[in-house]
């Protein structure tokens, strides 16, 4: 393959035939005849991959490595991406017209592959040829030997580093509304200027800068840390420059670049600038090559070398981000600002442990929240007074306390003592404070109003490090949600998530805080399902994008066996996430799986939701009620969303027992119902099953007119946000309200519309237990619907073991493989 000067392979004009495809590498387009097949990016990796290995076998971990560098990933992942290629191809596994899976090995092309002459591009469809920038390097210092100006046609490989994540629960939108009719924040501590103007006055990118991972080209592969941490210095260096917004590592260190040239990553990256290079490690000693491109123009602006021992390396570092600020302050006619030191350790060692560990965080998940803690520890034995380890010490002992459901305020009380530590070494560091604000106090009751001293607090550090950190898109996600969701301050939410998606806009995290703010702004769940599924083509393995995903199947499409697929192939990647594994039971029990959903349970600590979903589930109404009052099951402010069940199992043990206004008072309290006379505005999507409760108990304590008046709050509500929030799955909640009414005909004909549409979530609830619809089972019209319903859920039970048989579903709670559609419950 030729290669440019800088020794970057050129596929500018590389292209194949493979069978009747043609495929063009520089363009990225798989065209059959004049007919365009779109391919998402990781397909097309993957089908570039198997045409440079044919005819041979490309064995599942070379596929890894070339369309997943940097990233492990399972065979079922390869597999699922594989079928996604054959989809697009109209390829079939069993008579392949070119892919052709070989049993244990991987796969392999069949179609005949030989290069193509390229096609002259159109006018339209062409780049303008680069020019050739001359200016004289002014910067250079004695030991700094600057190049000739050359043509940069395209810069060097960056492998698929880990990306960062944020958790979001799957009905975020409901508690957000619900803190924000709370009220507005009063008193948070003024700053010299709100970050947020100041970080989209600079959100351009004529004015930002991506820092790539420098190719290692020592003669020891194991140096390759080196070309990840020297460039990590320096981008942290260059992103603490007034003016200048530099994208996260996240993003500049994940983008695949080996077939695009400087102006589609750019593009890519908001970048105006790019800054690659290459690091030689020879004994002791360190050769650094350094350019500085413009990625609109495909040119080279500055480029030096630098050569110094590996004890030097930050005296290097130093030294490289000041020339690079140089050389930008003359491209942007500016005078040159000198990059503030940053908050490094001085021991390489510890850097590095800490840089790991970074990458293990931002996974989000149980298993590498946990696994990053010792790489912290590492860091700071190594270097006690290391102020960023002791921050993402902080961030991940309370990432791994929330995923595993432990009491926050206890964790904060015995970590506390980290962040503070990082704020006495750094007063300066942004990311300690958007710790600390990720994982402030919040109080839990009525008094969580936006207000509160708690919550002014934390919008006061999350302030700070937006104004110390600007180009943290963990902490500005962070960020974004706390005012969109907490403080109702849609217009500044939107404002922090669109700078994080900037600054890291291969972000799996930012993206998935738009899918979820996309559900309440007009798209509804269909536009969020949409941009939950482009999280997934970012990053397949995003644990909440999984379960967010799954979710959606399951409550929203009915779509029982898949949502079982997605939801165990996220627990296979953290099998100790509870929330995980609630979820599996809840489809497992629709699915009816007893067994499976109690194998699915037993991999975390049994809890009060656990308790009360398996009592509803087996009829025992006492049980289900005395778990649904225990306040252990009632200890963040969003469980009334997570347990939208309590309110059911609440009302049906006092209807047995009596105890109405036990019931009233408590399902009040924890939908934030108040005692006035129930509105619209108290109303979401977590809720309306509450309000359907509260108004049979208000009936049968003899308040009709209480009663009615819920109804009709509520319905008011359904025909605004029904079809928005629960798409056909609002029809279940209007025919309750409608049997409340004395309408049975109409209940029953919403009840059969509501199953139709794809509702079936705690389907069997509703048909053998609910109250409400108790009178009608002998109504052969509910009859008739019970019996679809079963037959359905049947359906898909085939379709789960036929998923089992294939190995793409475990077998849980020792269930034996079941002859071919024989199932029994």
């Amino acid at each position: 393959m030729n290669r440019t000067p800088s020794g970057v392979p050129d596929i500018a004009g590389e292209s194949y035939l493979a069978g009747d495809l043609h495929v063009d590498v520089g363009q990225q387009r798989v065209m059959r005849g004049h007919i365009e097949i779109t391919l998402p990016n990781l397909s097309f990796q993957l089908l570039l991959a198997l045409i440079r290995a044919a005819p041979n076998v490309l064995s599942n971990d070379l596929i890894m490595v070339h369309v997943w560098p940097g990233l492990i990933v399972s065979p079922e992942t390869v597999a699922k991406r594989v079928n996604l290629l054959r989809e697009a191809l109209g390829d079939s596994a069993r008579e392949p017209r070119y892919i052709a899976g070989v049993r244990s090995r991987g796969y392999r092309l069949v179609a005949a592959v030989s290069p193509a002459v390229r096609s002259t591009p159109t006018a339209g469809g062409s780049l303008s040829a680069p020019a050739v920038v001359t200016q004289p390097n002014e910067l250079s210092t004695s030991d700094t030997v600057a190049s000739e100006p050359q043509i940069v046609t395209r810069p060097r490989r960056i492998w698929w580093l880990v990306l960062p994540v944020l958790l979001a629960a799957i009905f975020t939108i409901a508690i957000g509304v619900r803190k924000w009719d709370r009220g507005h924040a009063v008193g948070a501590q003024a700053m010299s200027d709100n970050p947020l103007r100041e970080i989209q006055a600079i959100a351009a990118s004529a004015r930002t800068v991506a820092v790539l991972p420098f190719d290692n080209i020592s003669a020891d592969p194991a140096d390759a840390y080196l070309a990840q941490g020297l460039p990590e210095m320096i981008l942290n260096r260059l992103s603490r420059i007034d003016g200048i917004s530099v994208i996260a590592r996240n993003s500049s260190f994940a983008l695949p670049t080996k077939n695009i040239d400087s102006h589609e990553i750019g593009r890519r990256l908001n970048s105006g600038y790019l800054i690659g290079g290459s690091v030689q490690r020879e004994a002791d000693q360190l050769r650094v090559a350094v350019q500085l491109i413009d990625s609109a123009a495909g040119t080279l602006v500055w480029s030096a070398h630098f050569d110094r021992g590996i004890r030097d390396i930050f005296d290097m570092e130093d030294e490289i981000a000041d020339q690079l600020a140089g050389a930008l302050s003359v491209r942007l006619g500016e005078s040159a600002p000198k990059p503030p030191a940053g908050a490094r350790s001085a021991n390489l060692e510890a850097y590095l442990a800490y840089l790991r560990g970074r990458t293990l965080l931002d996974r989000f998940t149980v298993a590498e929240s946990e696994a990053a803690v010792p790489y912290f520890e590492k860091a700071i034995a190594l270097d006690p007074n290391f102020a960023s380890a002791y921050a993402s010490l902080y961030d991940a002992r309370m990432q791994a306390a929330d995923q595993r459901r432990e009491d926050l305020r206890l964790a904060r009380l015995r970590h506390r003592h980290l962040i503070d530590r990082a704020i006495e070494l750094d007063p300066k560091l942004g990311a300690a404070y958007f710790a600390r604000a990720m994982w402030a106090d919040e109080p839990h009751d009525a008094t969580a109003t936006s207000n509160n001293p708690l919550i002014v607090v934390r919008e006061r550090d999350f302030r700070q490090g937006a104004a110390l950190d600007p180009s943290n898109g963990r902490g500005l996600s962070a960020y974004a949600d706390f005012l969109y969701w907490i403080l109702g301050r849609h217009e500044e939410g939107r404002s922090a998530l669109k700078r994080a998606m900037w600054v890291d806009p291969m972000s799996s995290g930012a993206r998935f805080s738009d899918a979820v703010i996309s559900l309440d702004e007009g798209g509804g769940v269909t536009a969020s399902e949409q941009k939950t599924l482009q999280v997934l083509e970012i990053d397949p393995n995003f644990v909440p994008a999984l379960q967010r995903y799954g979710s959606f199947r399951w409550a929203f499409d009915g779509k029982l066996a898949e949502a079982i697929q997605i939801i165990e192939h996220a627990i296979a990647l953290d099998p100790n996430n509870p929330a995980l594994r609630y979820t599996a039971v809840e489809v497992y029990l629709d699915i009816g799986e007893m067994e499976a959903a109690r194998d699915a349970a037993a991999g975390t600590l049994q809890g009060a939701r656990e308790v009360q979903l398996f009592s509803m589930h087996e009829g025992d109404w006492r049980r289900a009620g005395l778990s649904a009052y225990d306040e252990a099951g009632w200890t963040s402010d969003s469980d009334f969303c997570k347990n939208q069940l309590a309110s059911s199992a609440i009302r049906d043990y006092a209807l047995k027992t009596g105890e109405l206004s036990r019931a009233i008072a408590f399902i009040k309290l924890k939908n934030y119902f108040g005692d006035a006379p129930l509105d619209a505005r108290a109303i979401d999507p977590c809720s309306c099953q509450a309000a359907i409760h509260l108004s049979q108990l208000l009936a049968a304590s003899g308040r009709a007119g209480e009663a009615q008046a819920v109804r009709r709050v509520l319905s008011s509500w359904l025909d605004a946000n029904g079809t928005k929030f629960f798409l056909g799955g609002d029809r279940r909640l209007r025919a309750g309200v409608l049997l409340l009414d004395g309408k049975p005909d109409a209940a029953l004909i919403e009840l059969a519309e509501s199953f139709r549409s794809g509702s079936y979530m705690h389907w069997w609830y509703t048909i053998d237990y609910d109250p409400l619809w108790l009178p009608l089972h002998g109504d052969a019209r509910f009859q008739a619907i019970a019996a679809d319903v079963r037959r359905y859920v049947e359906a898909q039970r085939n379709q789960l073991e036929a998923l089992r048989r294939e190995g793409a579903v475990p077998r849980r709670g020792g269930l034996a493989a079941a002859p071919e559609g024989h199932h029994s419950q």
